[in-house]
């Protein structure tokens, strides 16, 4: 039978699929685990698929993000997510050929899933990474859309830590069902992504946030309109987590991401469809912030 874990308490816990050997070889899902992805991501907005990325990938990402990591953090003008104490920055993904992995940047399994929960060739438009340094302090529980969005599924986070994470290393904190209510959009757009705390506590009454416990190689699929929050990261590893955003082909904006000229049908793509401003391969990605305007345009 697939192996699937699924919440049988009151406590809310994230669905976690196991990919099984057959899966990671013919880089197809089972039907009962993709099912049991979509159910997941129709009722709790969120999803984890352990084994889906090479370990190998992550640790050769890490030795190269994490000094770059220090070298953004110690720029005054990079940007830190909700202040300087909550020690997360924003961060480029690398945009060098020898860094770039289809399992991550184009995951076979994480396509089957949004495309099912999209339409037919779900789009690439966005890449990055955020990433937790030593600190105290946490980010107010917000969502990453502050605009007159669409009434349905219209977007999903494909999340990769490189390092194993837990509550201590400040795993996203996520609160299951929360993307389905949508009564706090009015006040949102005038907050600037914060959900207002009365409508929180509201919501933690029927379904309290979670942290899960994410092994090194798992990656999660959140949809963008779940309500989250970054935590502190209480140990001393640099945490980094990268992000990709599929959206429908239907979806109505600009956005583009980075990838090096050379990698020029090179990538497997699947039925994933790359948005994509080719750059020189010597391109200096951390110059500064490429655009994160995603908006739905008119």
């Amino acid at each position: 039978m697939p192996t699937a874990t699924r919440n049988s308490s009151p406590t809310p816990i994230i669905t976690s699929i196991t990919l099984s050997s057959d899966e990671l070889k013919t880089k197809q899902l089972t039907s009962h685990h993709l099912q049991e992805a979509l159910e997941a991501l129709h009722r709790d907005g969120v999803l984890v698929l352990n084994n889906a990325i090479s370990t190998t990938h992550l640790d050769a990402l890490n030795s190269r993000m994490v000094p770059e990591a220090q070298t953004l953090y110690d720029r005054s003008t990079t940007h830190h997510n909700f202040g300087l104490g909550t020690g997360n920055i924003q961060q480029d993904a690398v945009v060098d050929p020898a860094y770039v992995f289809p399992d991550i940047i184009a995951n076979p399994f994480a396509t089957a899933i949004t495309e099912c929960m999209l339409g037919p060739n779900p789009h690439l438009r966005f890449q990055s990474a955020n990433t937790a340094f030593k600190a105290e302090k946490r980010q107010p529980v917000h969502v990453d859309v502050h605009f007159d969005f669409p009434k349905m599924p219209f977007g999903f986070c494909i999340n990769v830590n490189l390092i194993d994470v837990d509550p201590e290393h400040g795993s996203t904190e996520m609160w299951l069902g929360s993307h389905l209510d949508t009564s706090w959009q009015a006040e949102v757009e005038k907050s600037g992504s914060v959900i207002p705390s009365d409508i929180l506590e509201r919501r933690r009454k029927i379904s309290p946030p979670v942290q899960p416990i994410l092994p090194k190689g798992s990656l999660i699929v959140r949809d963008l309109r779940l309500w989250h929050a970054g935590m502190p990261n209480r140990t001393d590893d640099v945490r980094v987590m990268l992000v990709t955003i599929h959206f429908p082909a239907w979806y109505r904006t600009k956005q583009t991401l980075l990838l090096p000229e050379s990698l020029k049908g090179k990538i497997e793509w699947g039925n994933l469809v790359p948005c994509v401003e080719w750059v020189k391969d010597d391109y200096d990605y951390l110059q500064g912030q490429h655009d994160h305007d995603f908006d739905l345009l008119p």
